[in-house]
């Protein structure tokens, strides 16, 4: 992960406020981690996650609010917050999933505070289901 910091001279294209839920996926798709997206640009995101998950260089981002999926590279993290690259961006490449990004100010968005709930519920109902799983003996 490299790291910079997170300044506007850095920045190749205009940011945008969100707050859109959104999932991170790796692992061939195996992981999936919920996030919301603070702010984007047709480049890159500042994503705000749980801070107990750990996140690998390379993943996707999946934004379905916006129709879009993005290839991403984490550049920086500090504590719940995060900022990735768009390498579809950097690439040129467009994917044929991804919606256009300016139809994003347009869409209605849920509440920070009920996006964040609902990240600490679904965190607890995996951990609740994984002991459920040991209880039964598949083991993980």
């Amino acid at each position: 992960m490299s790291t910079f910091a997170e300044t506007s001279e850095q920045r190749t294209a205009p940011r945008r406020r969100a707050l859109v839920a959104a999932r991170i996926r790796y692992g061939g798709g195996a992981v999936t981690v919920d996030c919301v997206v603070r702010n984007i640009s047709d480049t890159g995101a500042k994503i705000d996650l749980s801070e107990g998950v750990t996140l690998p260089e390379h993943f996707e981002i999946v934004i379905p609010q916006m129709n879009a999926v993005h290839r991403a590279e984490l550049r920086w993290r500090r504590g719940s917050e995060a900022g990735i690259a768009f390498l579809d961006a950097a690439e040129g490449e467009h994917r044929a999933d991804a919606g256009p990004l300016a139809q994003a100010s347009t869409a209605p968005t849920p509440s920070e505070a009920a996006l964040k709930a609902r990240i600490r519920a679904l965190e607890a109902e995996v951990v609740r289901l994984r002991e459920r799983i040991l209880e039964l003996g598949g083991g993980l």
